[in-house]
């Protein structure tokens, strides 16, 4: 099974290194561990993580949910809070970067990975939208700042997230965006747009085969299926055996 990648962000030494073996020992993958929210948002646009452990005060400029505004305004990362500081205010500020969980230390380790196993299945859900949208079947993309061009549901193939920024693949182009995909995803509003790993969102009336864990888009495209979201995937279709 795919692992899990963690990025671990926490200025104590003893803390971090407690943290990262737990997770070793749990079969959890991790990237990294940081002790500054400058050094965690650089290493978040270059590793996107599945999930990030955010120490609430850090050293460095940044605190912790300071650093986690910062990277929720490009990527859809759930982000689990550490804390020893349990006050009103500090819980308030936290709970405006809409947190996977918050954790006060000392944490017990099953708690731990009840909510980073939690915070993953989560994530990997389609996020519900409102029941009415403006257009149901067509989305407006910005190609530069004057203009924007109508494309169609069926002309897009599939989205993919590429660190800050997203790309919308359809039969004519591809078109980089600077919104995260969880954002996109959101705007289509469609079921027809399934998960199929952290990176790829695919248009399931496009898929014209499966093989192992790459799905193959027509004769031109093909993306790789992370095996945490292959069952999800599998469901979508009816299969003959």
């Amino acid at each position: 099974m795919e692992k899990i990648s963690v990025l671990i962000v926490e200025d104590q030494l003893l803390i971090a290194q407690n943290l990262k073996a737990i997770l070793m020992d749990h079969d959890f993958d991790v990237l990294e561990t940081v002790v500054s929210g400058e050094d965690a948002i650089d290493l978040v646009n270059k590793t996107l993580p599945d999930l990030i452990l955010m120490d609430i005060h850090l050293a460095g400029e940044l605190d912790g949910i300071a650093t986690a505004e910062k990277i929720r305004q490009k990527h859809d990362i759930p982000i689990i809070y550490l804390s020893d500081h349990t006050d009103s205010e500090t819980v308030d500020r936290a709970k405006k970067t809409f947190p996977a969980n918050y954790l006060s230390k000392p944490f017990r380790t099953g708690d731990l990975l009840r909510a980073l196993e939690i915070a993953f299945v989560n994530a990997a859900k389609p996020a519900k939208t409102a029941s009415t949208t403006k257009l149901k079947d067509r989305i407006f993309i910005r190609i530069d700042n004057q203009k924007s061009k109508m494309i169609s549901y069926e002309d897009i193939i599939y989205l993919e997230a590429d660190r800050a920024y997203s790309s919308v693949m359809t039969d004519e182009k591809e078109y980089k965006l600077s919104n995260n995909m969880r954002m996109i995803s959101d705007q289509l509003n469609s079921s027809d747009f399934i998960k199929v790993s952290r990176k790829h969102i695919v248009n399931i009336n496009r898929v014209t085969g499966i093989d192992g864990n790459m799905i193959k888009l027509g004769d031109k495209h093909e993306v790789q299926m992370s095996k945490s979201y292959r069952d999800d995937v599998m469901s979508c279709f009816n299969l003959i055996k």
